[in-house]
């Protein structure tokens, strides 16, 4: 807009001057009044596209030359000058440049001998306004570097608190999920019972089940104030609960099931605590996943076996359990399952780079896991 409106102002101005100050000849007054007319008319091209602006501004060239007049054409090379270096390609910058150099030696040469001052003159405008076109390209290109760094970081940024997000939610998934599918299942299965010392055994179970699911919320709240001290190992596969030992977790949910009148059978191989924290922080997450869907769906007093095995570069974690029967549903209605779990655990492995297993086999439900024993690996 400042370029098409100076254009205007300019343009009536220069018109009024040829008016007033006529030479006698009218056709050099007409040619100038056309070259005036010309010059101003590409100024306001630039507005659109400095590269029509280059290509239109050939007629005031000619014209300038052909009255002997450059004082106004090269405010006009001086303008468009700048804006093509500033926005056009550099094949095009440098077709424009040599274009007009060509036209500045034919200009000086047009009348009669060479011209020293008027191609020095013009020589002297085409290369200020080309520094001052290069300067305003760098700082173009810098602002749009600038600007391509900041959608990047804005992305990685997004990217970041999807995948906290995430975290966030297989690790809520898996302690209250956990825990009160323990609570419930223990009410449920113990409401009609007369024995105080069952009820007892019930109510100790609840309150460790609650106590734990209490101390895991308040770990993960902790780490999203952004107030670990240290006491916490993070686990960089989720949102970096506190596991313990691998092998007092597996035992643990064995107990649990044991509670709810199954018959679990543990296997551990190997050395547990050998393997890196975050593949044994990523074993006990899925291994409590396993173990929920156990108490879920697996028949009353089913055996089940739980599998832990640390290989030399790998850990190897298999769940089994009878498939529950046709037509059942998971115990305590449909507000039990979510639908999460399997999820949670194939994205939780595929952190780590590892392979994950579920499905039918041989009437039993199986969960097999691998992950790698060599941190290097994840991902």
């Amino acid at each position: 807009m400042v370029l098409v409106v100076y254009a205007l102002i300019v343009l009536l101005e220069q018109l009024r001057y040829v008016i007033t100050h006529f030479t006698g000849d009218i056709t050099v007054d007409l040619m100038r009044a056309l070259d005036a007319v010309l010059s101003y008319a590409v100024i306001g091209l630039v507005a659109w596209r400095s590269t029509w602006a280059s290509v239109a501004s050939v007629t005031c060239l000619v014209t300038s030359a052909l009255v002997d007049y450059y004082g106004t054409v090269i405010i006009t090379v001086a303008i468009v000058t700048i804006a093509v270096v500033a926005t056009a390609t550099q094949r095009f910058v440098v077709v424009h440049l040599v274009a007009y150099l060509v036209w500045a030696l034919v200009a000086s040469n047009v009348q009669g001998p060479f011209n020293d001052s008027l191609f020095w003159s013009i020589l002297n405008v085409l290369v200020i306004s080309s520094l001052v076109g290069g300067a305003v390209r760098y700082f173009r290109l810098q602002r749009q570097r600038s600007e391509e760094r900041v959608r990047d970081l804005e992305i990685l940024n997004e990217r970041l608190r999807e995948d906290e997000r995430q975290a966030l939610a297989r690790d809520l998934h898996d302690v209250v999920a956990h825990e009160l599918t323990l609570i419930t299942m223990q009410t449920m299965s113990r409401r009609r019972s007369e024995d105080l010392q069952e009820l007892h055994g019930v109510l100790e179970t609840v309150e460790g089940a609650a106590r734990s699911a209490l101390y895991e919320l308040r770990v993960l709240l902790r780490l999203l104030r952004n107030e670990n001290d240290g006491e916490h190992p993070r686990d960089v596969t989720g949102a970096g609960l506190a596991i313990g030992s691998l092998e007092h977790v597996v035992t643990s949910l064995a107990a649990s099931l044991t509670d709810l009148r199954f018959a679990p059978q543990v296997v551990i191989t190997g050395d547990l605590e050998a393997m890196p924290t975050t593949a044994r922080g990523t074993a006990a997450r899925i291994l409590q996943e396993a173990v929920t869907n156990i108490i879920k769906y697996a028949p009353r007093g089913a055996d089940c076996r739980i599998e832990v095995t640390a290989a030399a570069n790998e850990l190897h974690l298999r769940v089994t359990n009878p498939l529950p029967r046709t037509g059942t549903k998971a115990r305590g209605g449909g507000e039990l399952s979510s639908g999460l779990g399997l999820r949670g655990i194939t994205e939780r492995v595929s952190l780590l780079g590892g392979r994950a297993e579920a499905g039918p086999e041989d009437g039993r439900w199986v969960v097999d896991v691998v992950l790698p024993g060599d941190e290097q690996d994840a991902l």
